[in-house]
């Protein structure tokens, strides 16, 4: 059964902003269906500002066939063994909402075990020029209430 993963770690500098401008992880790795890089940031603080952006603090988010494919790319690829220095969860979708181009939605979704049972949301966005405008006025009050909410 396919198996998404995501995976928080620090790069080196170098390695980081490379991944800025290519794939760091090769699309003809066996077994990777899709593969998203992000930078983690400081919710809440001004959009144009050095300190917003950790550029070694990386996100990444993939899709495999099996378990057995990320498996061998952590263990085996160098750069699979530098994110096994950091944190990552495995997931199965349990729900899909819009499209995400070359992401590849599974026919088949895991059931939760228990309605309490506990599930990760994963949100990748992509705006169009014309929604900057908007995304810069109200992205950072909403970040500020879910960077300050208590619990």
């Amino acid at each position: 059964m396919e198996v998404f993963s995501y995976h928080l770690v620090k790069l080196p500098l170098s390695i980081a902003i490379k991944g800025l401008f290519t794939n760091l992880i090769n699309k003809n790795t066996p077994g990777l269906m899709y593969v998203q890089y992000s930078t983690s940031m400081v919710l809440g603080t001004p959009i144009f500002s050095l300190s917003r952006f950790l550029i070694r603090d990386v996100a990444i988010f993939a899709q495999w066939e099996n378990e057995d494919a990320l498996n061998h790319f952590l263990k085996n690829e160098k750069f699979g063994q530098l994110l096994t220095k950091g944190w990552h969860i495995r997931l199965q979708l349990v729900r899909d909402w819009g499209k995400i181009k070359n992401l590849k939605i599974p026919n088949e979704k895991a059931d939760l075990n228990h309605p309490e049972s506990p599930v990760v949301a994963i949100t990748i966005a992509r705006m169009k020029p014309l929604e900057i405008p908007r995304f810069l006025r109200w992205g950072r009050p909403v970040e500020k209430l879910v960077r300050d909410h208590h619990s």
